[in-house]
C-alpha cells in the first residue's frame, strides 16, 4: 500500500519529500540525543562521525556494485574498479584528503552545535552555508552571481543576524524606535537554559561548520568537474584491435558512461577513507582515547544514536541521488519547509519559545532561500 502510494507520487515531489525529511531529521534527532543528557551518559561524537563515514563507504560500495547491469556484476569487477581509481589514479585520491579533513571537522562541529543550540535556531543559522558556498564559488570557481542572488544573500545575512540576537534584544529595539514601553517579548527564558540562543559555543560551531561546508563543497565540485576517468587497459595487437573494434567501441562507450555516473560514489569512497583514517588517529584517539580504553568505542550507544549516524551517512547520498530531479526552486522550498517543520517540532519536543527576532529572522531566511533558487 505504502509502496503503491509512493510510486504514484511524481519523482519531482518525492524528491521534495526526501529533502525535507533529510534536512529536518538530522538536526532534530541529533538535538534530541544531545539535549538535557548528563555528560557521562552522552555517546562520543567523534566515534559517531567515524561510524557515519564507514557506513557511507559501505553504501557507496553497494551502489558501485549494482551500477552495471546484472550480467556484468561481480566482486572481481568491483575490485578492479577500486584498484584503478584508488591506486592507479592515486593522484586524484590525494586531492580528496583536503575536503575530507574539512568535512570531518564540520561533522564534529555539528554535534557541538546540537549540544548548545535548540534545533530551530540550529536549522536557521545553518543556512549560512548558502552564503559561504556562494562566496567560495565566486573566489575559487570564478562564478558570477546575479543581482538577485546578491540581494538574497544580503537578506539571508540579515535574517540570521536577527535569529542570533539575544532574547529581549528585538523587543528593546522596537521599544526604542516606537517609544512604546508596553511591548513585551513572549519568549524571554532564562539565559542559562540548555540550548538557549545566546550560547556562544553553539554559534561559533555553526559559523565554523558553515565556512568549512562552503569551502569543502566548492572544492569537491571543482574536483568532480576537472577529474576525468583514467583507464589502464593492456595494449592489444593490430589484429586483435581489428577483430574486436566494434565490440570494443560499444564496451568502451558503455564503460565511459558508467565511469562518469560512478564518479560521485568513487569520490565519496576516497573522501571517506581519509575521514576514517584521520578521524581515528587525530580525533577519536587524541580526544576520547582514554574514555574508549576505559568504556569502549560504542559507549552509551542506543537506537537513536544509530539513527543519527544513519541519517548523517545516507543523507548526503540520498540528496545526491534526488537532486537531479529537483530544481533550485524546489530545493529552496525543501529548505523552507524544513525550517518551519523544525521550529514547530522544537516547540512541542524541546519547549522552544518563538521570539519576535527569531520569527522575523526565520521569515527572512526562508524568503532569501527561495530568492537564491530563482
Amino acid at each position: 500500500m505504502v509502496l503503491h502510494t509512493l510510486k504514484s507520487i511524481p519523482i519531482k515531489y518525492l524528491s521534495l519529500l526526501i529533502l525535507v525529511v533529510q534536512n529536518s531529521a538530522l538536526i532534530l534527532v541529533m538535538r534530541y540525543t544531545r539535549a538535557n543528557v548528563e555528560q557521562d551518559k552522552l555517546y562520543l561524537a567523534s566515534t559517531a562521525v567515524v561510524m557515519s563515514e564507514v557506513i557511507k563507504t559501505v553504501a557507496c560500495l553497494g551502489l558501485l556494485y549494482y551500477s552495471p547491469d546484472s550480467r556484468k556484476r561481480s566482486i572481481k569487477r568491483l575490485g578492479s574498479l577500486l584498484q584503478r581509481e584508488l591506486l592507479y589514479n592515486w593522484r586524484e585520491s590525494i586531492k580528496l584528503a583536503f575536503p575530507a579533513i574539512l568535512y570531518l571537522i564540520q561533522n564534529n562541529l555539528q554535534y557541538v552545535a546540537a549540544s548548545n543550540l535548540d534545533a530551530a535556531t540550529f536549522q536557521v543559522t545553518y543556512q549560512l552555508k548558502i552564503l559561504t558556498t556562494a562566496f567560495f564559488s565566486v573566489v575559487i570557481l570564478k562564478r558570477n552571481l546575479s543581482k538577485l542572488k546578491w540581494m538574497a544573500l544580503g537578506l539571508l545575512t540579515v535574517g540570521i543576524a536577527l535569529v542570533v540576537l539575544p532574547h529581549g534584544a528585538s523587543t528593546s529595539f522596537i521599544n526604542y524606535i516606537t517609544g512604546n514601553t508596553t511591548i513585551t517579548d513572549a519568549a524571554t527564558p532564562d539565559a542559562s537554559e540548555s540550548g538557549n540562543q545566546t550560547n556562544l559555543h553553539g554559534f561559533l560551531a555553526v559559523l565554523t561548520a558553515c565556512l568549512l561546508s562552503g569551502l569543502a563543497g566548492v572544492y569537491f565540485e571543482k574536483i568532480l568537474k576537472s577529474a576525468a576517468p583514467v583507464s589502464h587497459k593492456p595494449v592489444a595487437s593490430e589484429d586483435e584491435e581489428e577483430n574486436k573494434k566494434y565490440d570494443d567501441n560499444e564496451e568502451s562507450e558503455e564503460e565511459e558512461q558508467n565511469d562518469v555516473s560512478n564518479q560521485i560514489w568513487i569520490r565519496n569512497i576516497q573522501m571517506s577513507f581519509f575521514s576514517v583514517l584521520l578521524g581515528l588517529v587525530f580525533v577519536v584517539m587524541l580526544q576520547d582515547g582514554a574514555t574508549i580504553i576505559e568504556k569502549g568505542f560504542f559507549v552509551n550507544y542506543n537506537l537513536l544514536t544509530w539513527t543519527v549516524i544513519g541519517i548523517q551517512a545516507f543523507g548526503g547520498l540520498v540528496v545526491a541521488l534526488v537532486v537531479k530531479y529537483a530544481d533550485n526552486i524546489l530545493k529552496g522550498f525543501a529548505t523552507s519547509i524544513s525550517i518551519i517543520l523544525s521550529s514547530i517540532i522544537s516547540v512541542w519536543l524541546f519547549n522552544f519559545s518563538v521570539s519576535i527576532s527569531f520569527l522575523l529572522g526565520a521569515t527572512f531566511v526562508i524568503y532569501a532561500t527561495y530568492l537564491y533558487g530563482l
